[in-house]
């Protein structure tokens, strides 16, 4: 299987909050530079937050309600009615708030934060060239914004039909889409694509049913995988085709060291 070529974009925001610096360091992993028509961009990337300013951030716990409430791929260029950009905003935060998932926490100054087993499946505009921010929005109008990001637009070297899978919410089709030299599983429904994971060139796609609800196993060539329909991830696999979980275990790892380093940090400090 190909080797993926992966983006690792690191972006910075600055808002103001309350005459405290609230800075937050976005690191963002794409996953792929391309999208096809009916994609939805949210399913390419993962992110982790880190705090980088001197007042705790209040993110959501739960990551449906970061997902509703906070989490924002925003186009540029800018939609110059920004008020009621973030009014709609704040509303869908008060909606996080009232889901009651959980709460919200605190990420204290210099810890990171990473979200678990979930792609954050944004709609975006389908054009040759994508522009926008990474952004999250802390509410009463304060948005952390990345610097700009860019996705071209691109027409598939071709699709192919790789199974119909039935489940208690109806038929979805798995396709294989191929363009220059990559190859990634998708579900689709209606015009819309949700990818999966990136799959070998040449190697035949089987599925078969796994729990007869939502989980079915993909096989490509000899390696197999488990796939939940609904959330487009896979909940086992190789790590060459599950790249997104890859990276967040890997990276939630490396925050839980990085965390754990900067409270002892500040436990001597106070100790002195």
């Amino acid at each position: 299987m190909k080797k993926m070529n992966v983006i690792i974009a690191t972006l910075t925001g600055v808002a103001p909050l309350l005459f405290a610096e609230t800075n937050a360091l976005i690191e963002v992993k794409l996953f792929k530079d391309w999208v096809i028509k009916g994609e939805e961009i949210g399913g390419n990337i993962n992110l982790a937050i880190r705090n980088t300013g001197t007042v705790p951030i209040r993110l959501a716990k739960h990551p449906v309600n970061f997902d509703i409430g906070q989490l924002v791929i925003r186009p540029l260029p800018r939609n110059p009615d920004s008020y009621d950009e973030t009014k709609r905003q704040d509303f869908e935060y008060q909606m996080a708030v009232r889901n009651g998932l959980d709460g919200f926490f605190d990420l204290p100054p210099g810890e990171a934060h990473v979200y678990e087993d979930r792609k954050f499946l944004k709609h975006f505009p389908f054009s040759e060239e994508m522009q926008f921010t990474v952004s999250v929005y802390l509410r009463k109008g304060v948005w952390l914004d990345s610097e700009p990001m860019t996705l071209k637009g691109v027409v598939p070297d071709s699709e192919e039909h790789v199974a119909t899978i039935s489940t208690v919410n109806g038929p979805h089709d798995l396709v294989a889409v191929t363009y220059k030299n990559e190859r990634w599983l998708y579900s689709k429904g209606g015009a819309y694509y949700f990818s999966i994971c990136p799959i070998s060139l040449t190697d035949k796609i089987r599925v078969e049913p796994h729990d007869g609800k939502s989980l079915h196993k993909i096989w490509d060539g000899d390696k197999s995988m488990i796939y939940r329909l609904g959330q487009s991830i896979l909940t086992e696999g190789p790590d060459e085709n599950d790249v997104f979980g890859k990276w967040t275990r890997e990276r939630k790892q490396r925050a839980e060291a990085d965390n754990a380093e900067v409270r002892r940090k500040k436990a001597e400090a106070q100790a002195q």
